[in-house]
């Protein structure tokens, strides 16, 4: 399945399950606010044709597909491939940052595109970075640090956790969110699974929110809140087996209704925040 802006929800519910998966988002986070000055600066970072054809062959390497431990059979493989399979793959991972991400970055001429070279060499640092977290304990750690220290050298500002997404309630329920303690994580997983009979609710209202998203050009901005969703679902605690067992999709959909309070009809609303209400009130 390819990454996309408009799957922010998606990518957010792979970056949960992986152990790098912070890392991932912190990239994609300043990829998303980089501009023509942030391009540049990732550039002259770039560390030639000779480093990155090693970390292709390294990268080569890692398997694919799901989880490559599942020795067991029964319900106990079931439940890990939850846990971690993927709905992408690194080769969706670089393409997103390539395609997506820095859309604005290539130059059509008909048919043909071909993107800016400057923003092609700052697009081999942002994507080397993002897929060695992505690979992180499927990669050996020195190519894994190697593929990340040119985008360090680049000292783009820090779009990790702590970096807000400039929707003032959006980065309000973070907050909250990044504050659990044991008995909230506890509620968040009894809540998810008393609503699940209502799961057949959660599809349509996210389609429409993706709709309006899509129709007043927020998908980028939603996809930066997914990816600080994620930091925050990290830094609260949440497990990957949390992510898996639809913690993450319920969270998801509180932050989707969020970025676009203002023209999702209540009815919608109303199902994609029931989670949040049910564990913190109507606060």
């Amino acid at each position: 399945m390819p990454y996309s802006v408009v799957g922010g929800p998606a990518l957010g519910f792979d970056l949960t399950r992986l152990a790098g998966g912070d890392q991932v988002a912190a990239v994609l986070r300043a990829a998303l606010a980089a501009g023509p000055d942030e391009l540049g600066r990732l550039a002259a970072c770039h560390p030639g044709a000779t480093p990155r054809a090693a970390w292709a062959r390294a990268r080569a390497a890692v398997p694919t597909g799901a989880s490559r431990d599942d020795t067991t059979g029964g319900e106990t493989a079931v439940l890990r491939r939850l846990e971690t399979s993927l709905l992408g793959d690194q080769h969706a991972l670089d393409r997103f940052v390539r395609r997506d991400v820095l859309d604005w970055t290539w130059l059509h001429s008909g048919p043909m595109a071909v993107q800016d070279p400057v923003a092609a060499d700052a697009a081999d640092v942002l994507a080397d970075a993002a897929v060695g977290g992505y690979l992180r304990g499927r990669l050996g750690d020195d190519d894994r640090r190697a593929m990340a220290a040119p985008f360090v050298r680049a000292g783009l500002p820090a779009r990790d956790g702590a970096a807000r997404t400039g929707v003032a309630e959006v980065d309000r329920l973070l907050e909250v969110l990044v504050g659990a303690d044991e008995p909230a994580r506890r509620a968040w997983r009894d809540v998810v699974d008393g609503l699940r009979l209502h799961t057949a609710q959660w599809a349509p209202a996210m389609h429409q929110a993706t709709w309006a998203l899509s129709m007043t050009e927020r998908l980028r901005l939603s996809c930066d809140v997914h990816l600080s969703g994620v930091l925050a679902f990290r830094r609260a605690g949440f497990t990957a087996r949390d992510a898996a067992y639809g913690v993450w999709n319920a969270l998801a959909g509180v932050l989707q209704a969020t970025a676009v309070g203002d023209l999702l009809p209540a009815s919608e609303a109303e199902v994609l925040l029931r989670p949040w209400h049910r564990v913190y009130g109507t606060t």
